[in-house]
C-alpha cells in the first residue's frame, strides 16, 4: 500500500508539473493566466484517465481493483447485517463440519508418526505376484525375520531399518493384574526413530544377539503412570508379562505411544517372541510375514531409488520362491499407511467426505438463493453501473468478490467451530466402539493440510455460491430496471424463478438422500435391538482363555483347561460347560479355502472347533443326522454344517455321509446338520460354516462357555475364584454372551448418531431454503395476489396457488433424491443386519416426514398471501 501510494503522489507531481510548463509556455505566448490553464488542461486531455492508463501500466490495477471491490463489498455486506449473518452461519455449518471430519481423516492416514524428523521415516511393505505359498501372521505384506536382516544388511538407502510385530497381547502379572497390548521390535527401534525413552535406555544389539536372551522391555508412560504409580525407581525392577519376567530399562515419552493407531504398553526384543506369545518360533520361518518394517531415509534418496535399490535384494529371495516376484509399496510413514489399511479405509473416507460434502452443498444452494433474491433487489444499482460502462465481467467480479468474502467470514468461523468440537465428537465416538478400538492413538489438531484443506473449501464454496447468483445478476433488462420498475421482467422473472426452484429442488434431493440413509441405520439399530440370532444367548456366559499368549505350553494349556472346566462345572447354579474356538457373535472368526471332490475349485468357509456340549448349551438343535460325541476329535473326520452350508454346498442332494477336503487335502465326512443361526455375523444366517469336534489341544486358545441360573456377578465371581485358585498368574474376565451384540450394535449407534446429525442439519438448512424461496416468491408477487384476489380469487384459492409453486420443485427434488438413495444404498448392507437396503417403512416413513417438513416451510409465508389487502396489492411496486 505504501508503494501504492509513494507512486500515486510521484505520478501526481509530474502530471502537475507538465501542466504548469504547459500553462506558463501559453502565458509567455501572451495568453492570459486563466486561458492558459484552460488551453493546457483541455490539450493534456483526462486527468483520471491519464492516472487509469498509468497504473494499467504498471501491473498492479487488477490488485487495486480486488482492494476496492473487498472494501465495497464489505461496506454492502454491513448494510445488510441480516442477510450476512443468515449466509455465514450457512456457510459456517457446512465448511465447519466438512473441516472437522477432514482434521480426523487426516489424523488417521496423512499425518506423519509423532517422532522427530518424521518425514525421512518410510514404510516399507511387500507385494507378493505369482502363485507361492506363504505364511501369514498379521498382514501378508510383511516380513520374515531373515528378510528383515537381509534387507537391513544389504540395502544402500538407509541409514536405519527397524522391524516389529504389532499388537501382540500380554497379561501384566502383580498387584495390578491387567491385559495390554505391546510391541516386539528390533532393537535399533528407538534408535531409527529417534525416540529414546524419557527415562533409563533403548535396547542395545547383545539383547537381541540371540533368541530368548534379551528378557528387558521399555514400558510406555501410561503403563508407567497407572500400574506403577510413577514409581521413579522402577528402572532395573521386574515386571511380569505372560507369566515371564523381565527387567524395565526405560520409560518411553509421554508423547510417544508407538507406530501403530492402537497405544502400544511395552516394547520387547522381537528374540524374545517365543518366549513372550508360546506360540510357533517366528524367527526361524524364512517364509513368514509376521514383521512390519521401517527405515530412515539417508538425505537425498528418492522412494523409487529405495524401490530400486530394495528390488534387487528381492530378486535374490525371489530365487528361493520360483514363480514368485515381489514388488514394493514405499509410503511415508503413518498410523494407518499399510496397503491393506489403505484398502479399508480409503472406501470408507471416501464415503464419509461425500456424506458430509452434501451437507455442504445444501449450504451453497441456500446460499446461492439468498444471493439470487439480493441480486433482484440490486437490479437498479447493477443496470446503473453497466450503462456507465462496467463490463459483464466487472460486474461478476464484484458479485464474486461479495460471495467469496462472506465465504471467508462463514469458513473462518466454520474452521474454529470444528477445531474446538470435533476433539470432543472423537473422542465420544472412539470410547463407544469396542475394546480395543477405543484406545486409539490418533491426533486431530490442525495442521498446514488441515489449514490449507479449510481454506481451499471456503474458497470454492465461495466461488461455487456465487458464480450462478453473478451470471444471472449481471444481466438485466436495462430499459426496465433504470425505469424503476419494481416488478421483474416476464423472461429474468421466470429464468429467477426457474433457478431458485432448481436450487430448492437440489437441497431436497441431497436432503432426501441423507435422510434416507440415517433412516435405514436407525431402522436397523431398531432391527438389531430386538433380531432373534436363532440360537440362546440368556444366561450364557463367555471367558477367554489365550494360554499359549501367556506362557503356557502344550501339556500345561491341557491341564489347566480340563481342571478348569472340572471346577467351573461344579459350581452353584452351573448347568452346562462348552469350549469353543470362536464364541457367538464375538466378532472371532476362522476362515480357510475348502474344496468339494466331484466339483472344481475352491471355496472359502469359516469353521469353529466346539466340544458336545456346545449345541446343546447355546440351543442350535441338529436337524439331521447326529451331534458331535466324546471321542469324535480323536481322527477328526467328523464335521457338522448348517442347514444353509448344506444347501448351497449340495443343492437338492443329502449332504449326509458328503466330503469336504480341506487345503492341504485332509476330507471331512458330514455326520450331522445344524439349524442355522446367526452365529457369526449379526443379521446373516447364509454364512458357509463348518462345526469341528474340539479336543485338548484346542483349549489352549478358546473361549469357555458357561450356562448358569441366577445372577450373573455371582457366577462371574465364582469363576474368578477357581481361576486364582489354579492359577493367579492368568487374567480371565467373563463376559455375558448378550455383550456379544453390543459389539456389532455399538459401531451402528456411533454411525447412526452421526448420520443421523448429518440429517438434521440438512433438513435444518433444506427448510431454511424452502422458507426463504417461498418468502421470496410471496413479496415478488404481491401485486398478482392482488389482482388475483380484486378479481374475486378468495384466500383459499390464493394459498393453494402459492403452495403449489413452492412444493412443485420439492417433490421433484425428493423424487431424485429417492432414486438417488435406492441406487447407492447397498453401500449400507453391512451395518443393516439383514435389513433390506430398500426398506419399504424407511423410504416411506422419511418421505413423508421430509415433504412435512418442506409443507409447513413453505406455509409459513405463504399465509401471509392470502392476508393481502387487495387495494394496497395493486399499488404495490
Amino acid at each position: 500500500m505504501k508503494l501504492w501510494r509513494k507512486r500515486d503522489a510521484e505520478m501526481e507531481k509530474e502530471i502537475q508539473h507538465h501542466l504548469r510548463m504547459a500553462e506558463q509556455d501559453r502565458v509567455e505566448r501572451g495568453m492570459s493566466q486563466r486561458d492558459a490553464g484552460a488551453e493546457a488542461r483541455r490539450e493534456f486531455g483526462n486527468v483520471k484517465m491519464v492516472r487509469e492508463l498509468a497504473r494499467d501500466v504498471w501491473g498492479w490495477r487488477w490488485l487495486e481493483d480486488f482492494v476496492d471491490d473487498l472494501c465495497y463489498g464489505a461496506r454492502v455486506l454491513r448494510k445488510n447485517v441480516a442477510f450476512t449473518l443468515a449466509a455465514v452461519l450457512a456457510i459456517a455449518l457446512g465448511v465447519g463440519i466438512n473441516v472437522g471430519i477432514f482434521s480426523v481423516l487426516n489424523g488417521a492416514t496423512l499425518r506423519l508418526l509423532p517422532i522427530p524428523q518424521a518425514d525421512q521415516v518410510l514404510s516399507v511393505n511387500q507385494i507378493f505376484h505369482g502363485h507361492s505359498p506363504r505364511n501369514v501372521h498379521n498382514e501378508e505384506g510383511f516380513f520374515s525375520y531373515s528378510e528383515y536382516l537381509d534387507y537391513r544388511d544389504h540395502n544402500h538407502v538407509f541409514s536405519g531399518l527397524l522391524a516389529y510385530e504389532p499388537f501382540v497381547d500380554a497379561t501384566l502379572g502383580g498387584a495390578n493384574k491387567r491385559q495390554v497390548i505391546g510391541t516386539l521390535v528390533t532393537c535399533n527401534y528407538f534408535e531409527v526413530l529417534n525416540a529414546h525413552p524419557a527415562q533409563g535406555r533403548g535396547f542395545l544389539n547383545s539383547e537381541c544377539a540371540a533368541p530368548g536372551q534379551g528378557a528387558v522391555a521399555v514400558i510406555s508412560d501410561e503403563l508407567w503412570r497407572n500400574s506403577f504409580g510413577s514409581d521413579p525407581s522402577l528402572i532395573g525392577k521386574t515386571i511380569v508379562l505372560n507369566r515371564g519376567s523381565y527387567r524395565v530399562i526405560g520409560v518411553a515419552r509421554p508423547e510417544f505411544t508407538g507406530t501403530e493407531p492402537l497405544a502400544s504398553a511395552f516394547w520387547i526384543p522381537v528374540t524374545m517372541q517365543k518366549s513372550l506369545e508360546g506360540d510357533r518360533e517366528r524367527l526361524a520361518d524364512d517364509n513368514m510375514s509376521w514383521l512390519a518394517l521401517l527405515g530412515r531415509v539417508r538425505p537425498g534418496i528418492s522412494n523409487e531409488q529405495v524401490r530400486a535399490d530394495l528390488s534387487v535384494i528381492a530378486g535374490r529371495i525371489d530365487q528361493l520362491h520360483p514363480g514368485r516376484t515381489t514388488l514394493f509399496s514405499i509410503e511415508k510413514a503413518t498410523f494407518f499407511g499399510k496397503p491393506e489399511e489403505r484398502r479399508f479405509l480409503i472406501p470408507a473416507a471416501s464415503v464419509i467426505l461425500v456424506a458430509f460434502g452434501l451437507v455442504l452443498l445444501i449450504a451453497c444452494a441456500n446460499v446461492s438463493s439468498l444471493l439470487l433474491a439480493r441480486a433482484s433487489a440490486r437490479h437498479k444499482e447493477i443496470a446503473l453501473r453497466q450503462s456507465m460502462g462496467a463490463t459483464r465481467w466487472r460486474l461478476v467480479r464484484q458479485l464474486l468478490t461479495e460471495s467469496v468474502l462472506l465465504s471467508l467470514l462463514g469458513g473462518a468461523l466454520g474452521t474454529l467451530l470444528a477445531f474446538w468440537s470435533f476433539a470432543g465428537i472423537v473422542h465420544f465416538a472412539t470410547n463407544h466402539l469396542p475394546k480395543p478400538l477405543s484406545d486409539l492413538a490418533l491426533n486431530i489438531a490442525p495442521d498446514f493440510r488441515v489449514l490449507a484443506y479449510a481454506l481451499l473449501v471456503t474458497l470454492v464454496t465461495g466461488v461455487v455460491f456465487g458464480l450462478i447468483p453473478a451470471l444471472q445478476a449481471s444481466r438485466p433488462d436495462l430499459n426496465a430496471a433504470l425505469k424503476g420498475d419494481g416488478a421483474s421482467p416476464g423472461a429474468n422473472k421466470k429464468r429467477g424463478q426457474l433457478l431458485r426452484g432448481t436450487l430448492v429442488g437440489a437441497q431436497i434431493a441431497v436432503c432426501m438422500v441423507l435422510l434416507l440413509a440415517a433412516g435405514l441405520l436407525l431402522r436397523a439399530l431398531l432391527y438389531a435391538q430386538r433380531v432373534d440370532p436363532g440360537f440362546d444367548v440368556t444366561n450364557v456366559a463367555q471367558a477367554f482363555l489365550n494360554l499359549r499368549a501367556q506362557g503356557y505350553n502344550e501339556a500345561q494349556s491341557e491341564t489347566f483347561v480340563q481342571q478348569l472346566r472340572e471346577r467351573v462345572a461344579a459350581l452353584p447354579r452351573v448347568s452346562e460347560v462348552a469350549l469353543a474356538e470362536c464364541a457367538p457373535l464375538s466378532d472371532d472368526h476362522s476362515g480357510d479355502s475348502f474344496s468339494i471332490p466331484e466339483r472344481p475349485g475352491e471355496i472359502a468357509m469359516e469353521y469353529n472347533h466346539v466340544s458336545p456340549e456346545f449345541f446343546s448349551l447355546v440351543g442350535i438343535p441338529i436337524v439331521r443326522g447326529r451331534a458331535l460325541g466324546p471321542t469324535d476329535w480323536r481322527d477328526g473326520s467328523a464335521i457338522i454344517v448348517t442347514e444353509s452350508t448344506a444347501h448351497r454346498l449340495w443343492p437338492g442332494e443329502d449332504a449326509l455321509g458328503r466330503v469336504i477336503r480341506e487345503a492341504h487335502g485332509q476330507q471331512r465326512t458330514v455326520i450331522g446338520i445344524a439349524k442355522d443361526a446367526q452365529i457369526s455375523h449379526l443379521g446373516e444366517t447364509n454364512t458357509l460354516y463348518i462345526f469341528y469336534p474340539a479336543g485338548p489341544r484346542d483349549g489352549a486358545r478358546s473361549y469357555l462357555l458357561v450356562r448358569f441360573a441366577g445372577n450373573f456377578i455371582d457366577t462371574a465371581k465364582g469363576f474368578q475364584g477357581v481361576v486364582q485358585s489354579l492359577a493367579p498368574d492368568v487374567a480371565v474376565d467373563m463376559i455375558r454372551v448378550e455383550d456379544n451384540l453390543e459389539v456389532w450394535r455399538e459401531p451402528s449407534r456411533v454411525v447412526a448418531a452421526l448420520s443421523g446429525s448429518l440429517g438434521a442439519l440438512a433438513l435444518l438448512l433444506a427448510s431454511v431454503g424452502v422458507y426463504g424461496m417461498v418468502s421470496y416468491s410471496v413479496s415478488r408477487s404481491v401485486r398478482e395476489i392482488g389482482i388475483r384476489m380484486a378479481l374475486g380469487a378468495d384466500s383459499g384459492q390464493v394459498l393453494r396457488m402459492v403452495l403449489r409453486r413452492a412444493m412443485r420443485p420439492v417433490l421433484i427434488g425428493a423424487l431424485v433424491g429417492i432414486a438417488g438413495c435406492a441406487a447407492v444404498s447397498w453401500i449400507l448392507t453391512k451395518m443393516l443386519y439383514g435389513l433390506s437396503a430398500r426398506d419399504p417403512l424407511a423410504f416411506i416413513a422419511v418421505s413423508v416426514f421430509l415433504l412435512a417438513v418442506s409443507l409447513l416451510s413453505s406455509y409459513l409465508p405463504a399465509r401471509r398471501a392470502v392476508r393481502v389487502d387487495p387495494v394496497i396489492a395493486l399499488r404495490y411496486e
